[in-house]
């Protein structure tokens, strides 16, 4: 089975790439670059831009199943929409390809975000199209998380964030096995939404961070408000009902150390 994996130098594809590959299965991984990097060496490469389309017809060609991964939120009209149609047309024509598997963020449908806004009409796109599919929404990495609680703790004196935003951040290696996993099932349409093992607030995980890495600074409150602020402390961007890995924030931070 030959797998192409769109938007493999991301932190997921890679992610995809360096798990345990099943038996029987070939990673194409695609990028925008002429040559892979040198993580990839190994792998079949794909050279293809989904926001001018070079390359794509090329990349689907022969392939299987489309793990597709690709996104960009600063030109998230032009990858991730109009990408996504490129993509699932030049599928569509390959006749090859059985099962589109897009790779989404659970709350899309929820939170008034521009850029979620982009990731729900390439859902759509997905589902309009001739092949098969299969929708996975994951919650935020914990990359993401500790990437703001950093940022947040660049404020002097204090760590600033909005304490009420919740997450259920995810570890990269536990949404890559449960996509292998939705390789080996086939389409099945909207799968459960995956998340991680917990449940924080912002001043938790920030809390967790800080011990981790020793950091003294007290945690204050930053005020946000707007309709996209209130989805966040409703937790609208976690999956209460759906599937969990096992890795918490605080395991990954300390693998990080």
């Amino acid at each position: 089975m030959r797998v192409l994996v769109t938007g493999a130098t991301g932190q997921f594809g890679r992610a995809l790439a360096a798990g345990a590959t099943p038996p029987g299965t070939q990673f194409v991984l695609q990028g925008r670059g002429a040559t892979p990097p040198g993580w990839a060496a190994g792998f079949e490469w794909a050279s293809a831009d989904l926001a001018d389309g070079r390359g794509v017809v090329d990349a689907v060609a022969g392939v299987d199943v489309i793990v597709h991964a690709a996104s960009d939120p600063a030109r998230a009209a032009t990858v991730d929409v109009a990408g996504t149609e490129r993509l699932v047309a030049a599928a569509a024509a390959a006749q090859s390809v059985a099962h589109i598997i897009y790779v989404s963020i659970v709350g899309v449908d929820r939170i008034p975000h521009p850029y979620y806004k982009r990731k729900l009409a390439a859902e759509q796109i997905v589902r309009g199209g001739r092949v098969p599919w299969s929708i996975l929404r994951l919650t935020q990495f914990h990359s993401f998380v500790a990437h703001i609680v950093k940022r947040g703790a660049r404020a002097p004196f204090v760590i600033l964030l909005p304490k009420r935003f919740r997450f259920q951040n995810v570890d990269l290696s536990d949404a890559a096995a449960r996509t292998l996993r939705a390789i080996a099932e086939g389409p099945r349409g909207k799968l459960a939404d995956y998340g991680g093992p917990e449940v924080l607030t912002l001043a938790d995980a920030a809390e967790t961070w800080r011990r981790a890495r020793g950091v003294k600074k007290p945690i204050a409150n930053l005020p946000m408000f707007g309709k996209r602020a209130a989805a966040f402390r409703a937790g609208l961007n976690t999956a209460p009902d759906g599937e969990r890995g096992r890795v918490t924030f605080s395991e990954w931070l300390a693998g990080q150390a």
